[in-house]
């Protein structure tokens, strides 16, 4: 099968047929292909699969299990504002903050009013309206949190103005019986 070739120090050295280096070959291609092929693999199942938020604004920040983050822009001048909206779709809790900077003139009475839509056009109330301080300073803080069945499948009330759980959208409404000239807010809220 080899073929014997004699070098000039007299020794007798094999050489392998050119048959026998493909089949070399071919074995050691196959076998580097399966490697890489199994490391490439390995690593797709390793990397961390991110929930991600679809269409959300620059604000919202996206968490990998499930939660979410936003800061949506609200200008309060009168006596009536609506904040940007955020995706919801997967949240079924909401911790709300509503921190005042300083606020020119008086703001009376003031409630902010969650709300969500399922099909991003029409918005109904979510939970009831929260009683909020709109003074310099002021922090205002609470949570939504979605109803849950009781240990069986429940239907609620058809309503045309109230929701029972979180839509793809949630917006907040906020309204006082007296205003001034203005009132800079930052909202945060965390979606679970």
């Amino acid at each position: 099968m080899r073929s014997r070739i004699q070098d000039s120090g007299l020794r007798v050295v094999e050489e392998p047929k050119l048959e026998e280096r493909k089949t070399q070959f071919r074995r050691f291609s196959l076998v580097a292909l399966l490697f890489s092929l199994l490391a490439l693999l390995a690593g797709y199942c390793l990397l961390p699969i991110a929930d991600t938020v679809k269409a959300a604004p620059v604000n919202v920040q996206p968490r990998p299990v499930g939660v979410v983050t936003d800061t949506p822009a609200i200008t309060i001048t009168t006596a009536a504002a609506t904040s940007g909206a955020t995706p919801t779709t997967s949240a079924h809790e909401a911790q709300i903050q509503w921190a005042f900077g300083t606020v020119s003139g008086t703001y009376s009475s003031c409630t902010v009013q969650a709300k969500t839509s399922y099909d991003g056009t029409n918005y109904l109330t979510l939970g009831s309206a929260a009683t909020v301080t709109a003074t310099s300073g002021a922090v205002n803080a609470w949570t939504i949190i979605e109803e849950l069945g009781a240990n069986s499948v429940t239907t609620s009330a058809v309503s045309a103005t109230t929701a029972l759980g979180f839509g793809q959208l949630t917006e907040f409404t906020f309204s006082c019986s007296s205003y001034g000239t203005s009132a800079p807010v930052t909202i945060s809220v965390i979606y679970r």
